[in-house]
């Protein structure tokens, strides 16, 4: 769950990570990725939106098509605030054709509260897989020891461009930098290969890889020899699939330019994230009878009071519906009776669009 808020807490490194970049535009990515796992506390706003595209006459199952035209199109406003570390909050609505649903999560240490729709009984779950604050922040050391080696074999797209911006936050004036790149799924087996040379040459990364692993979990006893002969292996393997790739009808749809990731990201002058803007699109390769020929998700955020004090909005009631109540036989049941039967746009979706049923006793 922690590791899931520094994902939520800096997309735009997670994108810049993954797609690859060396130096550009007197810009250090390492020191920028870096920065995003520094940040102790931080509030957000953000607007995604979700949707499917697919040819209704090619869906075969009712059931299917059913889902597809009430979740085909998703819009989800949300307004995030990372007290700390260990504490955060999200209010946000999930908008699709039939409505809003609001909805209100919190979290702290090991603790989530969720109430959908303005529920009478907000959910109260113990995340007991939680790892101890202690145990997050060598998690957060080890990412960081590791960055360097990672960002400096990570090859360039074809597009990648930094300019100086000025741009606003809320009300505040931003002097920055933005981050543009764009990658596409016909550069995506080349740039792994590459980064997978990258670090199979470099005894330094190797040595450092392999100290991690062996810090992470003692009982794995790993040599550099032995990850060098790995790693060496699965070269050599990349590059078989990647003449295999090229001659396969299927991959060549999948790898394709139709398949890509455009951010743009605003960086201030401590290279902190304040602005994003990304657009992810997947097209289909092969039509079936699901009907779909495409997903695409948007997504626009901009961060502020970073590493500032503030206070996550916490979820206050006089009762929970809990793990237990959920479980049981009459756990659907048991959660309807908490939604408004006549405003409730979730409580119209479950029971007259899914089916559940609340006048069955058992």
């Amino acid at each position: 769950m922690k590791k899931m808020k520094r994902i939520l807490a800096s997309a735009g490194a997670t994108v810049i990570l993954l797609t690859g970049c060396s130096s550009v535009g007197n810009m250090d990515f390492t020191q920028y990725a870096v920065k995003q796992m520094e940040i102790a506390s931080m509030e957000s706003k953000g607007v995604t939106t979700i949707n499917l595209k697919y040819d209704e006459k090619k869906v075969e199952d009712k059931e299917a098509l059913k889902l597809l035209k009430l979740f085909s199109d998703i819009k989800i406003t949300a307004h995030m605030i990372n007290e700390n570390k260990d504490t955060m909050s999200i209010v946000g609505t999930i908008t699709v054709r039939k409505g809003d649903i609001p909805f209100k999560l919190f979290l702290k240490q090991e603790e989530v509260i969720l109430q959908l729709d303005n529920a009478s009984k907000p959910i109260r779950m113990i995340d007991k897989t939680g790892s101890p604050s202690a145990n997050n922040e060598n998690y957060i050391a080890t990412i960081k020891k590791l960055t360097p080696y990672i960002v400096k074999h990570l090859p360039n797209p074809s597009t990648l461009e930094v300019t100086s911006k000025q741009d606003k936050v809320l009300d505040e004036s931003i002097n920055g930098k933005n981050i543009h790149v764009e990658i596409y799924g016909d550069e995506i087996p080349s740039l792994i290969l590459s980064f997978m040379e990258g670090i199979s040459k470099d005894k330094e990364a190797i040595e450092v890889l392999v100290n991690t692993i062996n810090e992470t979990d003692a009982s794995v006893k790993l040599t550099t020899e032995t990850f060098q002969k790995e790693l060496d292996t699965m070269v050599v393997k990349l590059k078989e699939q990647l003449t295999t790739l090229k001659q396969d009808k299927t991959s060549q749809q999948l790898f394709s330019k139709n398949n890509y990731i455009k951010a743009d990201i605003l960086v201030d002058n401590k290279l902190h994230e304040r602005k994003s803007d990304m657009t992810f699109h997947f097209a289909f390769p092969i039509p079936d009878e699901s009907g779909i020929e495409s997903l695409k998700i948007e997504s626009k955020n901009e961060n502020w009071n970073i590493n500032q004090p503030i206070k996550a909005q916490n979820i206050s009631a006089t009762q929970y519906l809990t793990e237990e109540q959920l479980g049981v036989d009459r756990g659907g049941k048991n959660f309807l009776d908490t939604l408004n039967k006549e405003s409730s746009v979730l409580y119209d979706i479950l029971v007259n669009d899914l089916g559940i049923h609340v006048d069955k006793e058992k």
